[in-house]
């Protein structure tokens, strides 16, 4: 008589990123629990980071632990942002593949079926959705997208996908590279291309939030877009450097042309020259000012997120 041994399901950990989306969490705690009764040939954690929302968010998300042993939480001791939370969850995961999922349910939880069987059953690393539409976006959105996408890959000997989402399911292997990354200046989107590995894209048609509003508004879109400019290219500080040459060039130029019409005073040319030295210099050191701050963070070695509480206990 032979006694096979049940094999153990593997597990996948979902790390939500809560900040005010107290409305939103039944919606997505109940579209989950279909999921996971779809894929039942697999063990799940649900991981909340919430990161100190104004809101009864943290409230809600205990309750549905209680009741819900699939479900975690950690609680951030402040607002840390988005890029901090998806660290602090791959930190606390203890799934065989993990993937972050915005609660708002722009996020199709359906794709993770895809997603699982193309890693579990084609040999892929990585299977990451990518939107076909930015529905939902206003034309100002869009066009900013559009316009950092093309800027970005321009710039960065990483590239990106237009229409990539940080909603992506990745081996155990995956996220030890990107945790190996210890900057205090993250940028999600092109670190989850940095560490390479054989990716799967999976595309879908966007859609518009659950409930609620964004909580990503435009200012706080600009200043990531800029941060991942900084963080995976220096072209700005060569493109300094030749426009220095430039302006030199111009300035030699417009003087030459002043000397030579005589139509002009020696204070003006004197006034054209000073003003056109002090716009390159201020415009020159703006630049070196953004690299600095980067450098300023970096070299403080401050904590990326405190974890004030959380019901996972770490091995």
């Amino acid at each position: 008589v032979y006694i096979m041994q049940q094999q153990e399901k593997e597990k996948i950990s979902i790390i939500g990123q809560c900040y005010n989306e107290e409305e939103a969490l039944p919606l997505y705690y109940e579209a989950m629990c279909r999921l996971m009764d779809k894929m039942d040939y697999v063990d799940f954690e649900l991981i909340f980071v919430d990161d100190c929302s104004k809101d009864q968010s943290l409230a809600v998300i205990k309750d549905l632990a209680k009741k819900d042993k699939r479900v975690h939480y950690i609680s951030m001791s402040r607002n840390f942002g988005r890029e901090a939370c998806a660290v602090a969850g791959f930190r606390y995961a203890t799934g065989n593949y993990i993937t972050t999922m915005d609660l708002d349910l722009q996020d199709p939880p359906e794709l993770l079926v895809d997603m699982y069987s193309s890693i579990k059953n084609k040999g892929y690393d990585i299977a990451a959705a990518k939107a076909l539409t930015r529905k939902g976006y206003s034309f100002i959105h869009k066009l900013c997208i559009n316009t950092f996408y093309s800027i970005s890959n321009g710039m960065s000997s990483v590239k990106m996908i237009d229409g990539q989402r940080e909603y992506r399911l990745m081996t155990r292997q995956v996220i030890e590279a990107i945790l190996k990354h210890d900057e205090y200046n993250l940028f999600n989107k092109g670190l989850l291309n940095d560490v390479g590995f054989k990716v799967k894209w999976i595309d879908y048609v966007n859609v518009e939030r659950s409930v609620g509003t964004t909580k990503f508004p435009f200012i706080r879109m600009m200043k990531y877009a800029v941060n991942g400019l900084l963080a995976y290219s220096v072209v700005p500080l060569v493109a300094i450097s030749l426009l220095g040459f430039v302006m030199v060039f111009l300035t030699v130029l417009a003087m030459a042309v002043m000397l030579f019409s005589g139509s002009v005073s020696d204070f003006g040319i004197g006034i054209t020259l000073l003003l056109m030295m002090n716009t390159l210099i201020i415009f020159c050191l703006g630049i070196m000012a953004l690299y600095i701050s980067q450098i300023h963070r970096e070299v403080k070695r401050r904590p990326r997120y405190i974890v004030r509480e959380t019901d996972i206990i770490m091995v």
